[in-house]
C-alpha cells in the first residue's frame, strides 16, 4: 500500500496509508473534511460534558462548606445562583453547537441530492 501525499502540520511528509483511490489517507483527503468536521464536533461535545462535572463537584463543595459551617449560607446563596447562571450558558452553547451541527448537515443533504 502506498504512502500518503499529505503534508503534516509539521511541514513534514505524511507517513500513513494511503487510499489507492485519493492518493491520500483519511486526515488529509479533502473529500472527507466534513467527515473530518463532524467528528470532530462530537470530539468537542466532551468538553461540555467535563464542564458539567466540575461544575457538579463544585457545587457538592459548597454544600458541604455550608454543612460544616466554614461558608456563610448567605454567601453559597450567591454562588449556587452563579453555577446556575454558569449551568444555563453551558446548555445554551450545547444548544447552539448542535444548531450548527445540523445546519451543515442539512446543507450536506442538499448538496448530495441536488436541492440547493
Amino acid at each position: 500500500m502506498s504512502t500518503c501525499a499529505g503534508i503534516t502540520r509539521e511541514g513534514r511528509r505524511c507517513t500513513l496509508s494511503a487510499d489507492p483511490s485519493s492518493g491520500m489517507c483519511w486526515l488529509h483527503d479533502p473529500s472527507r473534511a466534513d467527515q473530518r468536521h463532524r467528528h470532530a464536533s462530537r470530539a468537542a461535545r466532551s468538553k461540555g460534558n467535563r464542564e458539567v462535572a466540575d461544575l457538579k463537584e463544585e457545587i457538592k463543595t459548597v454544600i458541604a462548606d455550608v454543612k460544616a459551617g466554614d461558608l456563610d449560607r448567605n454567601d453559597a446563596a450567591v454562588m449556587i445562583q452563579g453555577y446556575r447562571a454558569l449551568k444555563d450558558f453551558i446548555a445554551l452553547e450545547r444548544q447552539v453547537r448542535e444548531t450548527d451541527e445540523l445546519a451543515a448537515e442539512i446543507e450536506e443533504l442538499k448538496r448530495e441530492y441536488g436541492a440547493a
